[in-house]
């Protein structure tokens, strides 16, 4: 097997090797990293961080009702 190749079992030996304080803080690393990872998921794919976003663009339900019927009318088929 290839030195260079990080494998699951070469880390766990490692960890295995290291004192408390050590392994501590590696653990506070991986819990950093995987929060930074959970909210850049929750920014890409929440819908709630759009939704409302235009709200107040509108007075009326009929002013929005007459811009997508201009918009309509702009399509070309």
């Amino acid at each position: 097997m290839n030195e260079n190749i990080v494998s699951v079992e070469n880390v766990i030996k490692q960890i295995d090797e290291m004192n408390l304080e050590q392994q501590l803080e590696l653990i506070a690393y991986i819990a950093n990293k995987i929060q930074k990872y959970k909210s850049s998921l929750n920014k890409k794919n929440s819908l709630k961080s759009i939704i409302g976003s235009g709200k107040g663009c509108f007075a009326t339900p009929e002013e929005v009702d007459n811009f997508i019927n201009q918009e309509r009318d702009k399509w070309e088929f």
